[in-house]
């Protein structure tokens, strides 16, 4: 279960894109937003679509965030990069500039990705975030983040036993950066290339 609902939504903008090949995937949505509103009322599909990427549509965020997440694309992605470029935060434009609105504050459930080989974790979208779920990818070989967001525990990191190779950026302007010294030696000692 993906209990962290800005995770939820990275998600399925990345399954989304997957299904419709299409970056711009959210056009695709007229006739689902149209039963949802049918039912929960809103805006005309037009009026959003017009709106998108000038004005918040809350609408549509409310409405994204009622899709399912089938298990199956899910389970089919091999590469998952977590950062502010998604079509789905469009709903709300310059949120980079207020604060944390899509922040992603857990990772919990992030094993319904399996088959994930290649994961960037991008700076500015994790507060007070745990790694350990990353544990749960058995085929995780490529992890990039950043150390100036704020991990709870980045001594979880060693125990990702299928890691090869860690990028850190900002490593040594990082608040916490002696946490990082004994986790990157042991990181080293298991055989991972660690850069940044």
């Amino acid at each position: 279960m993906i209990a962290d609902a800005n995770l939820r939504l990275a998600l399925l903008d990345e399954v989304s894109v997957a299904r419709a090949g299409d970056y711009y995937w959210l056009s695709t949505l007229r006739e689902p937003y149209t039963a949802h509103r049918a039912v929960a009322g809103g805006p005309q599909w037009d009026d959003l679509e017009a709106r998108l990427g000038i004005d918040r549509l809350p609408e549509l965020e409310d409405f994204l965030r009622t899709l399912p997440l089938p298990t199956g694309e899910l389970a089919a992605v091999t590469h998952l990069c977590l950062d502010g470029d998604r079509e789905v935060y469009t709903v709300f434009p310059g949120w980079w500039h207020f604060g944390n609105h899509f922040d992603i504050a857990a990772l919990d459930g992030i094993g319904m990705c399996p088959a994930v080989t290649d994961l960037t974790l991008g700076q500015g979208m994790f507060s007070d975030c745990s790694l350990a779920p990353l544990t749960g990818l058995p085929d995780l070989r490529h992890l990039r983040m950043c150390a100036l967001d704020r991990w709870v525990d980045v001594d979880a990191l060693p125990a990702i036993a299928s890691l090869r190779t860690l990028d850190v950026a900002n490593l040594g302007s990082a608040r916490d950066a002696g946490a990082w010294r004994p986790v990157l030696a042991a990181l080293r000692g298991n055989g991972v290339t660690v850069t940044g």
